[in-house]
């Protein structure tokens, strides 16, 4: 019922949710001559990076347009690790905000994965763009990608709910949050495929133990679709819905649990 209540309120504040998210985008590019440029460079940037290194010196993941698996990989990465570590220090970074002015406080974090979630969309659009150029079949799978996409956006809002709640009370989070987020990068498929015939000699044992990670479901739907054009995995895809759900509620009924206290806290 709380929660409920909570959402009602939320729902009564949309338009500051609305400013919010656009004061965000405006600081992230404040100053910048490249403006949202910056958001299609970098991955660009490190997706020849790492195509040069693990396609063509070590030679460790073999695939026709390789270069296209690692730029999809790399954009729900990026979206990802950025949102969370926004959403994470959302709260004891407007902690003045907070203890003089009352507002639906879970809209900070919101705000900030929703900026984020914009120029993630935006350099969708221009991937799906790039592929039809490069006549990369796109299947009929492709209408799945907005499911996909959803359920992304609520797994990752869940997360940085959680997060940004107990970073409240254990400030080293934020530390935590960066070190974690490197290391799943190199235990989520995001710039190999989990196919045996693809890897060196040895990878394929590692490949159940990468099965476990929830962000890998997440990832295989957005390589199945995006690069295989093939249907994702029915287990797979299951659940990603599955943990995009648990993650959401779990996440918002944690923080309207310990709401009362946060402006305490902060």
């Amino acid at each position: 019922m709380i929660a409920a209540g909570r959402l009602r309120e939320l729902a009564g504040y949309r338009e500051l949710l609305a400013n919010l998210t656009v004061r965000d985008l405006k600081l992230k590019y404040k100053g910048s001559i490249l403006g949202v440029g910056w958001s299609l460079l970098n991955p660009l940037i490190m997706m020849v990076i790492y195509y040069a290194v693990f396609s063509v010196f070590l030679r460790a993941v073999v695939l026709p347009n390789y270069w296209a698996l690692v730029l999809g990989g790399l954009l729900a990465w990026i979206f990802f690790s950025q949102a969370l570590s926004a959403a994470s220090i959302s709260f004891v970074r407007t902690s003045s905000l907070i203890t003089k002015v009352y507002f639906p406080i879970e809209t900070l974090p919101l705000a900030n994965v929703l900026a984020h979630f914009i120029n993630f969309v935006i350099m969708l659009a221009l991937l799906i763009l790039v592929l039809f150029v490069a006549r990369i079949p796109l299947g009929p799978s492709l209408v799945l990608l907005p499911v996909i996409v959803f359920a992304h956006l609520a797994f990752t809002i869940g997360l940085g709910l959680f997060l940004a709640t107990v970073t409240v009370y254990f400030r080293d989070l934020e530390h935590v949050v960066t070190l974690a987020t490197t290391a799943l990068f190199y235990v989520t498929p995001v710039l190999y495929p989990l196919d045996p015939a693809a890897l060196p000699h040895g990878a394929a044992r590692f490949i159940p133990y990468v099965k476990i990670n929830p962000l890998t479901w997440f990832l295989e739907s957005y390589h199945a679709v995006l690069y295989y054009g093939t249907w994702p995995d029915p287990t797979e895809f299951t659940g990603m819905l599955a943990a995009a759900l648990v993650a959401l509620a779990g996440g918002y009924l944690f923080f309207s649990w310990l709401r009362p206290r946060i402006p305490e806290e902060v």
